[in-house]
């Protein structure tokens, strides 16, 4: 049923670091069954990449941290994350792509992209009680590409969604509100921390600040500060740095504004300041990227 290297013919579109995807018939994703011994270099891309053995390992570095993905694991690279992929003499994986940026107008989609900015590592033995259910939604994923009938990527993306829903629902369910303080008020403070997602998402170009927000949500610093890196895997002053660096990188790749209004769009007063996040979190200038992505063009 799985053609080895459906639509992989050995071919990248890469420019420096970044890798262009190409998509079948201008569609918006991508699964190939890849059975080839090649290695990739360090890169990214803007897609959501899903990689799932079958057949032996497959280690994969990401910022810097190595993954020895084993048969039917399950690793989830986010979008523009800097990363390499080291293959076996010998095995078959499944490699899942994804545009995932059209999905940004549906209600819930900053909470669960607040799970994927960092990469989601799904096996048996780390997660038994999600696993069946993650495993299947892309068992059908795969069986609706490669069988292509008619509205099969309508198939695949509501299966997307579904992963999705599935992973929010269960990071919520592992939330640790156990003080006496918090009882009773689990539910209460998920959604009262998925609107603070969505409205840092929305203003991260104001005048932030941990002691404006967590007074508004009407919490300590302290608490505020630890729900917070509970809900979403960062600091706060992390996430918004990375929503600001985010905006920064469709500005440089998409508008011909100068670094310095850039700088100013995104919510950094400070042009040193946002030199220094961003070669912090992607590996070079601003001015380096632009370049890059101009290239890749």
């Amino acid at each position: 049923m799985y053609k080895v290297n459906l639509d992989y013919n050995g071919e990248r579109e890469m420019s420096d670091f970044l890798e262009t995807i190409k998509y079948r018939n201008n569609s918006a994703l991508r699964i190939w069954y890849n059975d080839i011994s090649e290695s990739y270099d360090m890169h990214w891309h803007n897609t959501l990449e899903i990689i799932v053995p079958v057949e032996n390992y497959y280690d994969v570095t990401i910022n810097k941290e190595l993954y020895h993905v084993n048969p039917d694991e399950i690793l989830m690279i986010p979008p523009r994350s800097l990363h390499s992929i080291q293959a076996p003499e010998n095995g078959a994986r499944f490699v899942y792509l994804f545009d995932i940026s059209f999905l940004s107008r549906l209600n819930g989609y900053h909470s669960i992209m607040s799970l994927l900015n960092h990469p989601v590592y799904i096996t048996r033995n780390n997660s038994p009680e999600l696993y069946d259910e993650v495993y299947l939604h892309f068992t059908n994923m795969k069986n609706d590409y490669f069988i292509n009938q008619e509205y099969c990527d309508f198939l695949i993306y509501s299966s997307l969604l579904r992963l999705f829903a599935t992973l929010g629902r269960h990071h919520i369910q592992q939330l640790d509100i156990s003080e006496s303080s918090f009882a009773g008020k689990k539910q209460e403070y998920v959604n009262k921390f998925l609107n603070v997602v969505k409205y840092i998402d929305m203003h991260y170009s104001e005048d932030l600040s941990l002691e404006k927000i967590s007074a508004a949500c009407g919490f300590s610093k302290f608490h505020f500060s630890r729900l917070f890196k509970q809900y979403t895997g960062f600091t706060f002053c992390d996430y918004l740095n990375y929503r600001r660096i985010s905006h920064a990188e469709d500005l440089l790749t998409n508008h011909d504004c100068l670094i310095t209004e850039i700088a100013l769009q995104s919510g950094f007063s400070s042009i040193s300041t946002f030199n220094r996040l961003f070669k912090q979190l992607k590996g070079c200038s601003p001015t380096e990227y632009r370049a890059k992505s101009s290239h890749a063009l």
